[in-house]
């Protein structure tokens, strides 16, 4: 692929998406003008933390975040939870409350204390004397909260404004079977005398054939990862960690499998980035709950997408390796997908249905109970100016300081504290431009007003699905 091929979006093109349809091998769509009458703003509440000088700081100021008897632990479930899947999650909830100790800072939020149906975020905490606010964790909820439902019963916004404060994660499975294995391979990792992995960091990056979407991705996200730039190290270096790279033709499913696997040279890593289009499936496809959000590596070269061509949950084989490991995955649904596409419209305004219901990814469900740790992933719809232009620096910036935290050994749930802040930022910036559109028409122009939009979503979109209090055990660890 020729350089040309990854030229920097300039100020007067539209987004460019990320992601590929199954059937065609189509891109997704990109934006049009009809689609920008229907950005929605964000609460106040978000933009204030935006506007705060206090940004860099979730908790009060005599919290420690990444101590559990200081910051707490609790967790969320639907007033209409399975009693089997509480009992399954026992050991973990146990296992918190023992580390926590200060029963003030250790909450079960369930049946009236729960989610309700229809709840907002302000409203869930205003039973509980609390507002949007840096957080202090003897007021009643603590700093980091699990929620333990499908998005279907507690929805990804809940989760996208209570985390711009809170440090939140979700798990939802079909089975308690696999709450439970989840629940035990975190306390095994947490609680064995050895950790499974050495220090090492995987950079899985493709770059398709002809493709300027990833050409980007690979060139302005994956390199500097790997070797550095004039005014940055390559990630992971002074964290002591050693840098396996699979980038453009190495970045094959084959490749992917034996890395899962531990066959690659090294082992399995304990901090795994991966850098691809998701692959896309129609609503009426079957495939669709199996499949959307699967890793589209090098194998596919344009045209219909194919399984040789991607890594999806049903690639994840007995033999799977990722005890301890934390994989920061960056794919169009690759965390979940919304009922509705959050930027594309019917002709008549009305919100355009993707799927039957919204649901976490089938991947990430599947690696968490085959021992990872946690998975931070993008829900609904990417584009590849998210990482291109933030502001005052690049996404890349805050991608690898998300990563560098996660080697530092402090939990997920502060460790991408990054996004929420750039979201909060964006959603300022984002106002202003819509009211400066409508005060004079024309000076701002669609191109810049959309990639604004889809850059504040792919800030808040982010989520992690696992324990928000995991962390990698780095002191342990074999350099």
């Amino acid at each position: 692929m020729s350089d040309l091929d990854a030229t920097p979006l300039g100020p007067d093109e539209m987004p460019l998406p990320m992601g590929v349809q199954a059937e065609s091998g189509a891109l997704f769509p990109g934006l049009t003008a009809h689609d920008l009458k229907h950005i929605e703003e964000e609460p106040n509440a978000v933009q204030a933390r935006g506007a705060s000088e206090n940004t860099d700081f979730l908790a009060v100021a005599d919290v420690d975040p990444n101590k559990l008897e200081e910051a707490g632990w609790g967790v969320i479930f639907p007033s209409n939870i399975d009693p089997a899947v509480r009992t399954a999650l026992e050991p973990l909830i146990e296992h918190r409350r023992q580390q926590v100790g200060e029963p003030k800072l250790f909450k079960i939020f369930e049946g009236p204390s729960g989610y309700q149906p229809g709840d907002t975020v302000v409203q869930w905490l205003s039973r509980f004397g609390v507002g949007l606010a840096v957080v202090d964790p003897v007021l009643g909820v603590p700093l980091y909260l699990l929620i333990v439902a499908s998005p279907d019963e507690i929805p990804f916004e809940f989760q996208y404004l209570l985390d711009a404060y809170w440090s939140v994660g979700r798990l939802h499975f079909d089975t308690p079977a696999e709450y439970r294995a989840y629940a035990e391979h975190v306390i095994a990792y947490e609680t064995s005398a050895t950790v499974p992995h050495s220090k090492r960091v995987a950079i899985f990056n493709v770059k398709n054939l002809g493709d300027r979407a990833t050409a980007l991705l690979h060139n302005q996200v994956a390199l500097p990862f790997v070797q550095g730039s004039s005014s940055m190290r390559p990630l992971g270096e002074r964290q002591g960690f050693q840098m396996q790279a699979f980038l453009g033709d190495a970045a094959t499913k084959e490749n992917l499998t034996r890395l899962l696997q531990g066959k690659a040279p090294g082992g399995t890593p304990a901090l795994l980035f991966t850098g691809s289009h998701g692959v896309g499936f129609a609503a009426n496809d079957p495939q669709q709950r199996a499949r959307q959000g699967a890793i589209l590596c090098q194998d596919w070269e344009g045209g219909p997408v194919m399984p040789e061509h991607y890594f999806a949950a049903s690639d994840l084989q007995g033999d799977a390796k990722m005890h301890g490991m934390i994989h920061f995955f960056f794919a169009c649904y690759g965390g979940g997908c919304p009922k509705f596409d959050t930027y594309s419209r019917l002709p008549d305004g009305t919100p355009k249905q993707i799927a039957s219901e919204p649901v976490v990814a089938r991947l990430p469900q599947t690696m968490l109970t085959n021992g990872a740790l946690a998975v931070l992933a993008h829900i609904d719809r990417a584009w590849a100016y998210s990482f291109q232009v933030g502001r005052g620096a690049p996404q890349v910036q805050e991608f690898r300081d998300v990563m560098i935290r996660v080697m530092r050994g402090e939990r997920i749930g502060q460790c991408t504290d990054q996004f929420n802040l750039r979201w909060a930022v964006l959603s300022t910036e984002l106002a202003d431009a819509r009211r400066q559109q409508e005060v004079f028409p024309g000076q701002v122009s669609d191109p810049v007003l959309a990639n604004r939009w889809v850059a504040r979503d792919d800030a808040r979109n982010y989520l992690i699905l696992g324990d928000p209090a995991v962390r990698l055990r780095v002191q342990d660890m074999a350099q």
